[in-house]
């Protein structure tokens, strides 16, 4: 699935027997893509200043909340000051997505790009040599369930075709305000890769990027994953070294996304007899425990902050509705972010819930976690449970509003834009020789290890159990 397993912090891998390569970018229709830092203007946080947040060796600039009464990101114009800044720069927007396959026969070798991401299997050190052997081990074992998924929702995913509609619509906003920029998409796991929007960028001599992570909240294993595949592309390449980058690190709190949700609630809530006794239930892709805990991830506690918006939004509209907030999409033996969305319908269900709206809050574009797993899954479990009347809201999609506030996040964050690495910056003969004597180390003691550890039946049948 999609979001299964969350995107990380890698390259698509090698063709492994006979996975398709990246095709060029132009095999395909090039679209424009922004990148930048957002203005955030959430409702009742705090007034403050640029704040320089750091994840794991990167630093993003992001704007702390605004109080309500303060003119809000979707009002900003591009004022002359700004304009004559960038005004003989090329911009581009990258817009960053997860990716999906597109055909049954592209589920396999994107699971093998998923779980040969070394932030979705976490390995020892000495034990990462093994990490393409094991994703093609979970790849193959996955395979048949995920087919199953993407074959009732049409035979795979509409990520990208939502996701290059959304890039038109983000460049003909930008062109109404009078900014003309390329928009480019870039998957993490799948066509079109961020390394081919990348090469496009370079082809087209853009010379002022905004990336614009198409996922409301930060998480390490997604806008963290494909910002990090950016700085290798960008450290190595003189020329992108030196082009100004501005990053939007999260946009959650803008006025114009919890606007836009908080419009598509109230209008599915009038689909209901009783409109005031349904139970809004949002529903957000989990994470593992220890990427809050041990990593530091602020994706927890921006999705609390999230709903807290949006439901601030809809009460101050008179609509008062109850709400809860579960994690889904959890795969493996570890602890994911609770509570899971499965159990709590069961509960909700229990306690005489009977109506129901479910919200997919992390999810801008329908795709399998929405279609499938909501929509066909937790829906029959709700069913099951003794929930009477099922809704759920639609992904944003191409939602006007939702559009123009993307728009204006773009053009506030340009004057922001630097480059990314530093060109100056390399490595020493030491420490690559140190490396390459670490890794032999590594190869050896963790091949005795995973030796070792594979001999016992035990071990294989409790993995092979935990992803199937």
């Amino acid at each position: 699935m999609e979001a299964t397993a969350l995107s990380s912090g890698l390259r698509p891998l090698p063709n492994p027997n006979g996975y398709r390569l990246p095709r060029s970018c132009s095999q395909r229709k090039s679209l424009p893509l922004a990148r930048f830092h957002s203005k955030e203007t959430p409702f009742k946080k705090p007034q403050g200043s640029l704040a320089i947040t750091h994840h794991r060796g990167l630093s993003f600039k992001t704007n702390v909340f605004e109080q309500a009464h303060h003119p809000v990101a979707g009002d900003l114009s591009y004022d002359d000051t700004s304009r004559s800044n960038v005004a003989e720069d090329k911009i581009g927007v990258l817009l960053l997505n997860l990716g999906g396959p597109e055909t049954l026969n592209d589920v396999q070798p994107f699971l093998y790009n998923l779980f040969a991401d070394p932030d979705i299997i976490r390995l020892p050190r000495p034990f990462q040599f093994l990490q393409g052997a094991i994703a093609k081990f979970i790849s193959v074992v996955r395979a048949p369930k995920s087919k199953e998924g993407y074959a009732a929702i049409g035979g795979g995913s509409p990520l990208r075709k939502i996701t290059d509609e959304q890039a038109d619509a983000i460049r003909l906003a930008l062109q109404a305000k009078n900014v003309s920029a390329d928009v480019y998409v870039g998957m993490r796991y799948w066509f079109p890769f961020t390394e081919e929007a990348v090469q496009q960028i370079k082809k087209d001599k853009i010379t002022r990027l905004v990336v614009l992570p198409l996922y409301p909240q930060y998480s390490i294993s997604t806008t963290g994953s494909s910002v990090r595949v950016l700085q290798d592309l960008f450290r190595k390449d003189p020329y992108l070294a030196r082009v100004p980058v501005a990053i939007i690190e999260s946009w959650y709190q803008r006025r114009g996304y919890v606007n836009s949700m908080a419009d598509l609630i109230q209008k599915e809530l009038q689909t209901f007899s009783d409109p005031k006794e349904v139970m809004v239930f949002f529903s957000a892709h989990g994470v593992p425990v220890s990427y809050v805990e041990n990593s530091g991830d602020p994706y927890q506690k921006q999705m609390e902050e999230c709903i807290d918006l949006i439901m601030e939004e809809l009460k101050s509209r008179g609509v008062q509705n109850n709400h809860i907030l579960a994690y889904q999409s959890r795969v493996g033996p570890v602890q994911w972010l609770k509570p899971y969305t499965d159990e709590v319908l069961v509960d909700l269900g229990k306690h005489g819930v009977k109506s129901l709206l479910a919200v997919p809050v992390s999810f801008v574009s329908e795709h399998i976690e929405t279609l499938e797993e909501i929509d066909m899954e937790y829906r029959e479990l709700a069913l099951e449970s003794g929930i009477e009347n099922w809704g759920r809201v639609p992904a944003l999609g191409l939602t006007p509003s939702f559009i123009t506030d993307l728009a204006d996040a773009v053009i506030e964050s340009l004057p922001s834009a630097e480059a990314m690495v530093n060109p100056s910056a390399g490595v020493s003969e030491d420490s690559e020789s140190s490396d390459a004597f670490g890794y032999i180390m590594k190869m050896f003691f963790g091949s005795v290890l995973a030796f070792l550890l594979l001999l016992s039946p035990k071990m294989f049948h409790a993995f092979r159990n935990h992803l199937i």
